[in-house]
């Protein structure tokens, strides 16, 4: 048995608890923080949804903003929005399956193996660009260079992360142009096959035309023939006007043969170069 109430001993005041209860548990608030770094205002999303108020003046959702693309997503407040925007970034792909984040302002962050660095690291230049992140110096920006005894174990540890980061770089750039080699080979003998491809069959077209066959009398031999091999400009006139094209059908018999022509004429096309 329970002790909750039925329908028949329930009283107002237990009426009433129910319904505050209800009430609390349906207007809870849904609190999003701003996701600039160190910001720690709060928006009611529940309340703004409902087109309510908010238990809490400073929870007001009035002049929020959403990011909903990038490597950081999420709320942004009133006094964050103007330099956000300024500097909305993007996720880029780049080869051998690394990223970067790009600004809207220029600005762009090395590639990453983790795409759950460039999070951090779009976070870093919005504090610089806001001024509330001094910039670290490096070394390159040291007049001359430091003597032997000058350096200490920062410097050194700094100068063999560059060293590194070059060699990783100089073997990421190696793959990805091997990459580009191999691509372009592939899609120049597959070219290759193309072009022979097509010449066989327009070399049997034209052997066709041999054997007393009319390619203009038919609609789809004319435009086998207008679109692989090309009629003269007189000669498709008649031929549309026989088979009934219109100008955007002829427009976009010519716009195919352009296309083919250098396949199919490659002489023409080195001659007019």
């Amino acid at each position: 048995m329970t002790d909750q109430p039925t329908l028949a001993t329930l009283t107002e005041e237990q009426l009433a608890d129910l319904i505050a209860k209800a009430t609390a548990f349906r207007n809870q608030p849904s609190l999003h923080q701003c996701f600039y770094p160190g910001c720690l205002r709060e928006f009611d999303m529940a309340a703004r949804m409902d087109g309510r108020e908010p238990a809490r003046p400073s929870w007001s959702g009035a002049g929020w903003r959403q990011v909903t693309r990038g490597p950081s997503t999420g709320s942004v407040c009133p006094d964050h929005v103007g330099i956000v925007t300024e500097h909305l970034p993007r996720t880029v792909d780049v080869p051998n399956g690394r990223w970067m984040v790009a600004c809207a302002c220029g600005w762009m962050s090395r590639s990453q193996i983790y795409g759950g660095l460039l999070r951090p690291l779009w976070e870093e230049h919005l504090l610089l660009a806001a001024g509330e992140l001094a910039a670290p110096v490096t070394l390159a920006e040291i007049p001359g260079r430091l003597s032997l005894d000058e350096h200490t174990e920062a410097s050194l540890a700094e100068l063999y992360e560059v060293l590194e980061d070059t060699e990783h770089d100089r073997a990421e750039t190696r793959e990805a142009a091997q990459a580009m080699y191999k691509a372009w080979d592939w899609h120049r003998k597959a070219f290759g096959g193309i072009a022979r491809a097509v010449n066989a069959v327009c070399n049997m077209m034209r052997l066709g035309v041999g054997d007393t066959r009319d390619w203009s009398a038919d609609r789809h031999d004319a435009y086998l023939w207008a679109v692989l091999i090309g009629w003269d400009d007189d000669t498709l006139k008649n031929v549309a006007a026989r088979h009934r094209w219109n100008e955007h059908r002829v427009r976009y018999v010519r716009e195919m043969r352009a296309l083919l022509s250098p396949i199919t004429d490659p002489q023409k096309q080195e001659a007019a170069e």
